[in-house]
């Protein structure tokens, strides 16, 4: 089970190990009075993408996609060219 600020992420190897960690952490929010949207849920996803990372069975893995396209940006030099790295338009 990972959190990342108002987020629940539940990993398992299989279906029951999963209904298992649910019912666990239902049961530790219901204690402390914290509820869930159930429309604002994923369920049983296979896998799924968290910000720069991959979240499955086999665990988080960091995706570098996002870092190799800054790395091939070249710095800024003007002004013009600042505003565009940064996405500002005129």
């Amino acid at each position: 089970v990972y959190t990342y600020i108002n987020n629940i992420i539940i990993v398992s190897k299989d279906i029951e190990e999963y209904l298992k960690y649910i019912k666990t952490v239902l049961d530790i929010l219901d204690k402390i009075y914290v509820y869930i949207s159930i429309e604002k849920s994923f369920v049983a996803y296979l896998s799924m993408r968290l910000l720069s990372y991959i979240v499955n069975s086999e665990g988080v893995a960091k995706i570098d996609d996002r870092i190799a396209i800054f790395k091939k940006l070249k710095f800024p030099n003007t002004l013009e060219a600042l505003e565009q790295y940064l996405g500002i338009a005129r």
